[in-house]
């Protein structure tokens, strides 16, 4: 038996449940693809309250909460390559990529300066630029600078046409001589698979005028913009002048709840930051606003229209707006209007590798190409395999607040395959000193819950 268990993604979800894994005694392991941890919301994890309503009134977990916590374990550049056992008792198997850079790096920047290489920021929605050896962003976990090994000049086994960074590093924290991937087994007694989405590219967009000004950007780049530590502090300016816009045009192409859940979301955010016009533009046939409760509350909270509308085109002008023509379905004409800037709100998909990943560990996948969900315990969170559990949007696109309750359920069902005997009764008292910390207000029911989960930890026994 272990007291451990394995979360793959280290995501809003993913990191919520660690949280709630090591609150409840057991130690956890976050296996992480990227060199960092925080996912989409990776900028909102230094403030508690940077997500805003966004969250509707959840916690976000915070870097320093998981820095913090000894029963948290966090390996970045990892996948999970194969897992053997039962319930209560895994063996897994996590592959490493080197970083390249150790635990010695003082976040200095002498190694950016000197760099030659100069590629798009992907932690930033691409629009702002990094060296091949970078921080993502001003604010990291775990905190050293990581080398991008595919775009660095020295491309194994090439190592050290070019040595700058080496030069430059006062901390002797660059080491290309490390393995270029290392295999770490440990013994866990469930997992949780948290892996996220992926959001559609802009080049899926060109025939609705993406690329052809700066001003026309996706719905990711503006969530970016909207998100404070961020590239502009928080402010929806135009990338191609860095001026606020006073009208903006959200034009969605599929009419999902969850990207309508994103436009309104986007919206207010706007609104509150004294955009004079912000209008949504849905490119299908005209729908009864009571079949989309997301559009029904927009309308409701903000008194603006939804048109549906086709023929969608936008033209640059001379003096640094877009022109934009369509035909309003609902009103049978065509309408031209201008604006500052218009996004293009683009549908998440499944994350990369979420079907070779499916296929190492035994795991179905349900026909949107996501993880099916077995709802065996009614906690909709259990999988095809016993002892595996899914959380978050790697199940189907979900809101924050969702994913998070998810992360809590997957987190209890996770805990209640390992035996109560090896967890850390007092986990829950070290957790709760620092979650209150956070400046963000409990709800009742919230409030209701955690104590519980105190009380359970103090008397040694799982909750009911």
């Amino acid at each position: 038996m272990t007291d451990s268990i394995l979360i793959v993604g280290g995501g809003i979800a993913g990191l919520h449940a660690a949280l709630q894994c090591a609150n409840g005694g057991a130690r956890a392991i976050v296996v992480e693809k990227g060199p960092i941890v925080g996912g989409k919301l990776a900028a909102t994890m230094t403030d508690a309250s940077a997500i805003g309503n966004r969250a509707e009134g959840e916690r976000a977990p915070l870097f320093e909460a998981l820095e913090q916590n000894d029963l948290i374990e966090i390996i970045t550049l990892a996948d999970l390559e194969n897992i053997e056992g039962r319930p209560g008792n895994f063996t897994v198997s996590i592959r490493e990529r080197a970083r390249f850079v150790t635990d010695t790096c003082t976040r200095c920047k002498l190694c950016r300066a000197v760099c030659p290489v100069v590629v798009p920021n992907e932690f930033d929605a691409g629009l702002t630029y990094r060296k091949a050896i970078y921080t993502p962003m001003a604010e990291t976990l775990p905190a050293p600078w990581v080398i991008d090994i595919e775009s660095c000049l020295n491309t194994p086994p090439n190592y050290l046409p070019c040595n700058r960074c080496i030069e430059s590093c006062e901390d002797d924290a660059i080491h290309f001589n490390l393995p270029l991937d290392t295999v770490r087994e440990r013994q866990v007694g469930a997992v949780i698979l948290a892996p996220g989405f992926r959001v559609e590219g802009g080049e899926d967009f060109a025939e609705l005028g993406y690329g052809s000004h700066p001003d026309i950007v996706m719905s990711g780049e503006l969530q970016r913009l909207l998100e404070s530590p961020g590239p502009t502090g928080g402010y929806a300016s135009k990338p191609s002048n860095e001026e606020y816009p006073a009208s903006v045009l959200l034009v969605l192409d599929d009419p999902s709840h969850f990207a309508l859940y994103i436009v309104a979301s986007q919206v207010h955010q706007l609104l509150e930051q004294d955009v004079e016009i912000v209008n949504v533009l849905v490119l299908s046939q005209p729908q009864k606003n009571e079949d989309y409760p997301e559009v029904s509350e927009l309308v409701n909270a903000t008194g603006m229209q939804v048109h549906w509308g086709t023929m969608f085109k936008v033209d640059p002008t001379d003096d640094n707006t877009l022109d934009v023509s369509y035909e309003d379905l609902g009103a049978k004409r065509l309408v031209k209007s201008t604006y500052d800037m218009v996004v293009l709100c683009a549908e998440v998909r499944p994350p990369d590798g979420l079907d070779e990943l499916a296929t190492s560990i035994g795991v179905e996948l349900a026909d949107s190409g996501y993880i099916a969900v077995k709802d065996a315990n009614g906690s909709g969170v259990a999988t095809s395999q016993p002892g595996i559990f899914v959380a978050g949007c790697a199940s189907g696109p979900k809101n924050i607040k969702a994913s998070i309750a998810d992360a809590n359920a997957a987190a209890a069902a996770a805990l209640a395959q390992l035996d109560p005997r090896l967890l850390q009764s007092d986990a829950a008292v070290t957790d709760s000193a620092a979650q209150a910390a956070s400046p963000l207000p409990l709800a009742g029911e919230d409030m209701r819950r955690q104590i519980e989960q105190l009380l359970y930890a103090l008397i040694d026994r799982p909750e009911s």
